[in-house]
């Protein structure tokens, strides 16, 4: 299943952030890699409305987050956290650990909950990157998920929300090469 997103990972340059993103996907619910992108059919391309939708989603994410990472010119580990959160956004877009059908609100904070299944506290909290990650999922819906309203002064956040509102807009068709 991972192999799905080899092109993506192979984005990344840093090794320890490209390590988390395989482990996370490696636990990710089993969900992920078979719903469509939408459960209702109101916000996505109806290309996606498909078994494995989330998927073909996520790649777009990734997509268009590397294009908005050269155009405000973030570079390095940022960028490589850009992507990471890009990656794993919708991880657990239906709930963790179990499948709710639906999608669930607050469902950036449930990542956290995921993430906590493989790392240890002090892996999680020596580590700067994952920290940043977690935030960017965090508020990777920007407005439309409250309590986790964002901060529009946030670049890198607002990078992550701008490139999944665009690869979710049903008018704007993301090709994948």
């Amino acid at each position: 299943m991972i192999e799905r997103f080899s092109n993506e990972i192979r984005l990344i340059k840093n090794v320890g952030i490209k390590s988390l993103v395989w482990r996370c996907l490696e636990n990710a619910p089993t969900y992920f890699w078979e719903i469509p992108s939408s459960t209702t059919g109101k916000y996505h391309p109806k290309d996606e409305f498909i078994h494995g939708g989330l998927v073909l989603h996520t790649k777009r994410v990734v997509k268009i987050a590397n294009h908005l990472c050269r155009s405000l010119e973030i570079k390095s580990s940022e960028r490589d956290c850009v992507l990471a959160a890009s990656l794993m956004h919708d991880l657990c877009k239906n709930g963790f650990p179990e499948n709710k059908g639906h999608t669930v609100d607050g469902h950036g904070y449930l990542w956290s909950e995921l993430a906590r299944t493989i790392y240890t506290k002090n892996e999680i909290k020596d580590n700067p990157n994952f920290s940043m990650i977690s935030r960017l999922i965090l508020f990777h819906m920007g407005n439309y998920d409250t309590p986790y309203i964002l901060d529009w002064d946030d670049t890198l956040a607002t990078c992550v929300h701008l490139a999944d509102y665009i690869a979710s807009r049903p008018d704007i068709k993301v090709g994948l090469i």
